[in-house]
């Protein structure tokens, strides 16, 4: 409604009162601004305005020599870039902002207009004030400076120059969220995206502090010390069971284990491990693509005094926690001193284990975790996950539905 009474007074028969432009600069990353006016219109001074988002507030606005040039207002063709220009004589500005201009690129820039009658002090004040619409810029670049002024390239917040579009692509089960990005670990300022997932793998249920990994595959990592029993007939829901391939020249079931020089150990006997646990009641032998059965894989607490083994098909790799971090081998390693340990900086030997699928089962695989035992923090889940639970997924489910 104010900004509507000053049009109607600038577009009146005859003008009682000058216009006034003011302009307020950001000039730090806090957001502080500084306060200005060009002067000129009927030898203004000082000028006070009333705060356009507190009105309560009164500002001061100094005069500087500063002048907007290049706005225009078009439905076709790219958005105009004005330019701000500011007079720095004696490096007046440059002392004021009390920075370099270069950290003025990004900030914005308010420019507000009303008439000189509306100011604070005069008879029209009033709260809100009366103003034109406020325009609102982005300092894009600096266009020159000498010893006699600078100027600046401004854009307009919504300018889409440079911009991918669209900006964020809609997926029915791929999630956008960077993994673990606002994990709790991290201090605010460092949270990005809306995945919550910690860093440690740890989950909280009903005042219970979980510990759940999950790998690439949707498929849970738990302790090697968990209690399979060798499968033998059938199985209730829930349990956890093992299956022996054994291995012929080197090969159990076209799995190789691999030299710590990534060739293929030919003469690795025994068997290769398999870990299960039951979706339901069951008398089918486990498999891969049986829906009785999901597979599981387990992990141990490193140490160099063991022996740790990467495999042809490297979903067998050996799992290892360090640092309540979970790992996941990359190339064999023999026991020893001179063996590399897990660290983000060892990517040779090591990647991390618990890493998201970015599907929307890898969500339910997390904060879907349905323990066996509620009440107990080292209870491992259920093979059902928890559906009445939110879920944080950063992809678009729904989406599947249209073309």
């Amino acid at each position: 409604m104010a900004d509507k009474i000053a049009i109607r007074q600038l577009q009146g028969l005859e003008q009682v009162s000058p216009l006034v432009t003011l302009f307020e600069l950001e000039y730090n990353d806090a957001g502080d601004r500084l306060f200005y006016t060009r002067g000129g219109e009927e030898n203004l001074s000082t000028v006070q305005f009333r705060d356009y988002d507190n009105p309560g507030t009164v500002r001061t606005y100094d005069i500087l020599p500063i002048t907007v040039e290049g706005i225009d207002h078009t439905s076709t063709g790219p958005t105009a870039r004005p330019v701000l220009r500011i007079a720095n004589v004696l490096n007046t500005f440059e002392t004021a902002i009390g920075t370099s201009f270069d950290n003025l690129v990004g900030k914005k820039l308010f420019r507000r207009r009303t008439l000189k009658k509306y100011l604070h002090g005069e008879p029209g004040d009033s709260n809100p004030p009366i103003e034109f619409p406020r325009q609102i810029y982005i300092i894009d670049r600096i266009e020159n400076r000498n010893a006699m002024e600078v100027s600046f390239e401004l854009s307009s917040p919504f300018d889409v120059e440079g911009l991918v579009l669209p900006y964020r692509v809609v997926g029915h089960n791929a999630c956008s969220w960077i993994y673990q990005g606002a994990s709790p670990t991290k201090t605010t300022q460092n949270q990005v995206g809306g995945y919550t997932w910690h860093t440690q793998g740890k989950y909280n249920l009903n005042g219970v502090t979980f510990t759940v990994y999950v790998n690439i595959d949707d498929e849970y990592v738990i302790s090697s010390g968990t209690s399979f029993s060798s499968f033998s007939s059938s199985a209730n829901a829930n349990a956890y069971v093992s299956t022996n391939t054994a291995y012929s020249n080197g090969s159990a079931g076209g799995v190789f284990k691999l030299k710590a020089d990534n060739s293929r150990d030919t003469s690795t006997t025994g068997n290769l491990v398999n870990y299960w646990q039951a979706v339901a009641d069951t008398s089918v032998t486990p498999g891969d693509n049986n829906v009785n059965w999901n597979r599981i894989r387990v992990f141990s607490t490193y140490s160099n005094s063991n022996s740790y083994f990467a495999y042809s098909d490297d979903r067998f790799n050996d799992y290892v926690t360090h640092n309540n971090i979970l790992w996941k081998a990359k190339r064999t390693q023999a026991s020893g001193g001179s063996q590399i340990a897990p660290s983000v900086t060892a990517t040779d030997y090591w990647e991390r284990g618990d890493i998201c699928g970015k599907r929307l089962n890898s969500c339910k695989c997390r904060f879907g975790f349905n323990p066996i035992t509620p009440g107990s923090a080292s209870s491992t889940g259920k093979a059902t996950k928890d559906t009445e639970l939110a879920l944080p997924f950063g992809g678009f489910p729904g989406a599947r539905k249209f073309k």
